[in-house]
């Protein structure tokens, strides 16, 4: 069972998910613009053998809001001091896609913090980041609806008519065969509860400034801690290349590789089809 928190780093309060304690601590952090309730589907077996803590990073779900302060540092210092006074023992971190780049800073600041590291699928080098498209009409369209004050039911009719980025022909979400209607409701539910400001520097096309701060090279060298890659496949729309993933284990001390196949940037979870991550992450888990 699941429950709720409350946690005050001395300059935003964190909302977050506690499992009971049937093990040592495993972090999971979400995605950019999501919240903890994107790992919903692993938790039935993840809650069995470890002592689940999922927080909302600051501007997302019920975390509390600080314009202009979601800089990485920002969202990494939050990162250290839940470890430090939530958890209070050393970790497994657990992330999806920003929440992967959040980990691996942690790791290489604090690895005292850090037991191990799971990387679910981001791009790990700036020629990577360079090479993805930055979508600022789309985000801009996002941050207008970000933060909506009307119901669920008004927001999901609104994405609904929001054009799908990259579609060839042109489609929108309400129509698009690869989301559910129901699933288009969560997504309105998740961006109900975003701070428009979260999107600022990306919908005005300086996303630049924020992966800046990731220093790739030094960050992955300084980690010590055993490292799993969890990959989609790129061809899927997965946005760890094969270059990213023999960069890294060129760098990282104790790393490991799978790729889930025939899935996107969501590896499956998103569909709820768990049984292959859970098989990498269950075994990566079971063998530290």
């Amino acid at each position: 069972m699941l429950k709720e928190q409350a946690f005050d780093t001395g300059e935003v309060t964190l909302n977050y998910a506690e499992g009971p304690p049937s093990g040592s601590p495993l972090v999971l952090l979400h995605g950019f613009t999501r919240r903890w309730q994107d790992f919903l589907p692993l938790l039935p077996v993840l809650s069995l053998r470890w002592h689940i803590y999922a927080p909302d990073c600051r501007g997302h779900g019920k975390s509390g809001r600080v314009p202009g302060r979601y800089r990485t540092d920002d969202f990494v210092s939050d990162i250290r001091a839940f470890l430090r006074d939530v958890v209070k023992a050393p970790a497994v971190l657990f992330g999806h896609s920003l929440g992967a780049q959040f980990a691996l800073e942690v790791a290489a600041r604090a690895p005292e913090s850090v037991r191990a590291v799971i990387v679910a699928d981001i791009p790990l080098s700036a020629e990577t980041w360079a090479s993805q498209p930055t979508q600022p009409e789309f985000l801009t369209r996002l941050r207008e609806l970000a933060g909506w004050e009307g119901s669920v039911c008004e927001l999901t009719s609104a994405l609904a008519k929001v054009p799908v980025p990259g579609q060839e022909p042109a489609t929108v979400f309400g129509e698009w065969p690869d989301m559910i209607s129901v699933e288009l409701r969560e997504w309105a539910r998740t961006l109900s509860e975003l701070d428009p400001e979260v999107l600022k520097a990306h919908a005005e096309g300086r996303r630049d400034e924020f992966i800046a701060a990731f220093d790739f090279e030094n960050v992955l060298r300084e980690i010590s801690c055993p490292v799993l890659l969890l990959q989609g496949e790129p061809s899927k729309g997965g946005l760890m290349t094969n270059t990213d993933v023999e960069y890294a284990m060129g760098r990282l001390p104790e790393a490991y590789h799978v790729q889930i196949e025939d899935v996107d940037h969501g590896l499956g979870i998103d569909l709820w089809e768990v049984a292959p991550v859970l098989r990498a992450v269950s075994s990566f888990l079971e063998s530290l």
